[in-house]
C-alpha cells in the first residue's frame, strides 16, 4: 500500500504539508494540483483544513502501530447520524443508490451541510434524484453563493426566530437617544410623588422658590451654584479641619481682619518666594541695626538719584547706611547698586510678613507652616476658605429674604450646603407639581414617537411607567427596548440574509423558512457536485460538516484531498462495485480505522475497523433511522 502516513518534520503544519503532497504525487490532473496548491496556501496562512489534519492523524497512528482511538461498541451504534457525530472517518459499504440517498437525508435532518461528490455525474444524479421529497428541496448543483459565516448567521437567525421577532419587522420601536434618561425620571418621580405630601418644613424652599419671579430665582440659583462650588473646592475636613472651623467663623464675621490681613500677607510670600527663587541670596550676618529699613530707603532715593557710593569723603547718607551694609550680603557681594538694595528691602519685607504670617496662624488655628511647600499649601487653603466664606455670606443674606417672614436661616455651614443643593435641585426638576407636568410631557412626546398600529408592547409599558411615576417600571421598559431593536436588527438581517439566499438557491430558502418553525435543528443542505471542478475551487473554509464520496473504491490516493472540503469525510461503495488494484481512497481510509457501516436494502449496521481487511459484520438497523 502507498505509503501516506505524516512525517518526521520540525512542526506539525510541515507535517502536513509533506502528507497534501504525498497524497498529491498519487495523481498527475490539473484539479489534484490545483487541490495541492489551495491547501499549501491555507496551511502557510495559518488555517489548515481540519479534515487533512485529521486523516493525517489517524493515518500516522496506524503508521506508528498506536492503538486507534477509542470507538463505540457495534451494538451501541444506531444510526448513520450518531456515527457521523462522534468519527470522523466513516466508510459505507455496499450502499446502494436508495440507500445512499437515504443516509444523504438523514444528515439533512441533522442540520448537516453536506457536499455529495464523485467521478461519474451520472452518480450523483441518481442519489439526488433517490432523495426523499422532504430532501429533495434542499439539494444543490452546487455549494450556496453565500459566504460560510453569512450563511452560519443565517442559519443561527433561522433556528432561533419565533413569531413575536418576526413582528418585530413591522414595529416602529423609538430611537434609543430619544428615550428620557432613567436617572432624570427616577429623580422626577421622586419629586412627583413627594409632592403630593408636600407641606412645611423641608418642602417650604420648593415653595418659597416657586413663588418667586423668574429674574430673583434666576440671581438665587446662581449664589447656590458658586456655594456649591467653593464648598466642593474646599480642603478635605479629615486632613484640613482647621480650614472648615475657620469657615465657620467667618460666616458670622469673626476674626474678619485678621484673616484678610493674613490672607494678603500668604500671597505676597508665596509670591515673593517664587519670584526671587533664582536670584542671588540675601545674608545677614547679625541682627540688622534698628531702623535698617528706612536707612535702606534713603539710601536707595540716593542711589536712584545719581548718587554714587565713595571710598573717601562718604555722604551722610552713607556714613548712616553702613552699618547695615557691613552686616548684609547679596550672594557674597556688598549691596552697592539700586537693584541690591531693592532686593535686600524685598528680604526684610519678607521676614516682616513671615512674622506675621506665624503669628496670625496661632491666631486664627491654623496650622504654623515649616516650610516654603507648607506655606504654599496653607495660601491655597485660605484663598478656597475666603471663596466659600464670600458666597455663603451670600447665601445667608438672600436665603433671609426670600420672602416676607421667611422662616428659613442658615446658622452653619452644613446648613448652607443643603439648601443650596436643594435651590439647584429646584432649579433642575422645579418643584412636585412641575415634575409631574414634566413626567406627563416626557410621556406625550414618547408615545408620539411611532404610531399606535406600530408600537411595540416595550414601547407602551414605558410611555405607561412615566405616566404611572414608576421609575422602576420604566428602567425595566428601556432595558426591554434595548433587546426589542436587537430582536428588530436580527429579523432584518435575517429578512436580508435570506433574500440573498434566495437569489441563488430559492428552493433551499424556502425550504429553511418552512423548517425554522418545525424543525429548526434540520437546516442543513447537499450540494452535489463532481470531483474535478470540486478539486480544482475548493470551497472556502467552514462551508461544510461532511463531504461524501461516492465510488470510493475506484477512486485513487489523491482523491483523499476531498478531505480538505470538510472535517469529516464519508466514502461510500456500492453493490458490486469494483475495487481498483492499488491504494485507493477507501483502503487509505480502512487503514486508518474508519467506522465501516455495512449495507444492504433495508438498512446498514456499523462496524469499528482497525486496519487490514474488513471483518465480515451481519446488517442490522436503518441507516438513516
Amino acid at each position: 500500500m502507498l505509503e501516506v502516513g505524516t512525517g518526521n518534520q520540525n512542526s506539525e503544519d510541515d507535517d502536513l504539508a509533506v502528507f497534501v503532497d504525498r497524497l498529491a504525487a498519487a495523481g498527475a490532473d490539473q484539479s489534484t494540483t490545483d487541490a495541492q496548491t489551495q491547501i499549501h496556501q491555507g496551511i502557510a496562512a495559518g488555517h489548515p483544513p481540519p479534515g487533512v489534519r485529521r486523516l493525517a492523524e489517524a493515518l500516522a497512528a496506524s503508521v506508528a502501530e498506536l492503538p486507534p482511538p477509542p470507538r463505540r461498541s457495534v451494538e451501541d451504534t444506531a444510526s448513520l447520524v450518531s456515527a457521523v457525530r462522534d468519527n470522523t472517518l466513516v466508510v459505507l459499504e455496499d450502499f446502494d443508490v436508495p440507500a445512499t440517498a437515504r443516509a444523504v437525508a438523514a444528515l439533512l435532518a441533522d442540520g448537516r451541510r453536506v457536499v455529495v461528490t464523485g467521478a461519474a455525474p451520472a452518480e450523483l444524479a441518481a442519489v439526488r434524484a433517490a432523495l426523499p421529497a422532504e430532501a429533495a428541496d434542499r439539494a444543490l448543483p452546487h455549494l450556496p453563493a453565500l459566504p460560510p459565516a453569512e450563511l452560519r448567521e443565517l442559519r443561527r437567525l433561522l433556528a432561533t426566530s419565533t413569531p413575536e421577532r418576526r413582528a418585530r419587522g413591522e414595529q416602529l420601536l423609538p430611537p434609543e437617544g430619544e428615550l428620557p434618561d432613567t436617572g432624570e425620571v427616577a429623580q422626577l418621580c421622586a419629586l412627583a410623588a413627594g409632592s403630593e405630601a408636600a407641606g412645611d418644613g423641608e418642602w417650604m424652599l420648593p415653595t418659597l422658590l416657586a413663588d418667586l419671579d423668574e429674574e430673583r430665582r434666576a440671581a438665587v440659583t446662581s449664589v447656590a451654584q458658586c456655594v456649591d462650588r467653593s464648598l466642593a473646592a474646599m480642603p478635605s475636613r479629615e486632613e484640613h479641619g482647621w480650614a472648615w472651623e475657620l469657615l465657620s467663623e467667618l460666616i458670622y464675621g469673626r476674626h474678619r481682619a485678621e484673616f484678610d490681613q493674613m490672607l494678603e500677607d500668604t500671597a505676597e510670600v508665596v509670591a515673593v518666594l517664587d519670584r526671587t527663587r533664582s536670584a542671588p541670596p540675601v545674608l545677614f550676618a547679625e541682627a540688622p541695626p534698628p531702623g535698617a529699613v528706612e536707612v535702606l530707603l534713603r539710601y536707595r532715593e540716593f542711589l536712584a538719584s545719581g548718587g554714587r557710593s565713595r571710598s573717601y569723603f562718604k555722604t551722610a547718607v552713607q556714613r548712616d547706611v553702613q552699618p547695615v551694609l557691613d552686616v548684609v550680603r547679596v550672594g557674597t557681594q556688598v549691596p552697592e547698586t539700586e537693584e541690591d538694595v531693592d532686593r535686600v528691602l524685598e528680604y526684610l519685607e519678607l521676614v516682616d510678613r513671615q512674622a506675621r504670617v506665624d503669628a496670625a496662624c496661632t491666631e486664627l488655628g491654623v496650622p504654623v507652616p515649616a516650610d516654603e511647600n507648607e506655606l504654599a499649601e496653607i495660601g491655597d487653603g485660605l484663598a478656597k476658605v475666603a471663596t466659600a466664606a464670600r458666597s455663603v455670606s451670600a447665601l445667608r443674606h438672600d436665603v433671609l429674604f426670600l420672602g416676607t417672614d421667611s422662616p428659613l436661616s442658615v446658622p452653619d455651614v452644613d446648613a448652607a450646603q443643603e439648601i443650596a443643593a436643594g435651590i439647584l435641585e429646584f432649579s433642575v426638576h422645579g418643584s412636585g407639581v412641575d415634575a409631574a407636568r414634566r413626567l406627563d410631557a416626557l410621556a406625550d412626546a414618547l408615545a408620539a414617537l411611532s404610531p399606535a398600529t406600530a408600537t411595540a408592547p416595550e414601547h407602551e409599558l414605558a410611555v405607561a411607567a412615566l405616566r404611572a411615576r414608576d421609575s422602576s417600571g420604566y428602567a425595566a421598559a428601556v432595558e426591554a427596548l434595548g433587546a426589542a431593536r436587537r430582536e428588530q436588527r436580527d429579523d432584518h438581517l435575517r429578512v436580508l440574509l435570506l433574500q440573498r439566499l434566495e437569489e441563488g438557491a430559492p428552493r433551499l430558502a424556502a425550504a429553511w423558512e418552512a423548517l425554522a418553525d418545525t424543525s429548526p435543528a434540520a437546516l442543513g443542505f447537499v450540494s452535489f457536485v463532481p470531483v474535478e471542478p470540486l478539486l480544482s475551487t475548493l470551497p472556502p473554509p467552514d462551508s461544510a460538516d461532511v463531504v461524501l464520496v461516492l465510488g470510493a473504491g475506484g477512486l485513487g490516493v489523491e482523491r483523499l484531498l476531498l478531505s480538505a472540503v470538510a472535517p469529516r469525510i464519508v466514502a461510500a461503495t456500492g453493490p458490486g462495485d469494483a475495487r481498483g488494484d492499488g491504494p485507493t481512497l477507501l483502503s487509505v481510509l480502512q487503514r486508518a480505522s474508519a467506522l465501516v457501516i455495512r449495507g444492504r436494502p433495508t438498512g446498514g449496521r456499523v462496524v469499528p475497523f482497525s486496519g487490514g481487511s474488513a471483518r465480515a459484520a451481519a446488517p442490522m438497523g436503518q441507516a438513516g433511522a
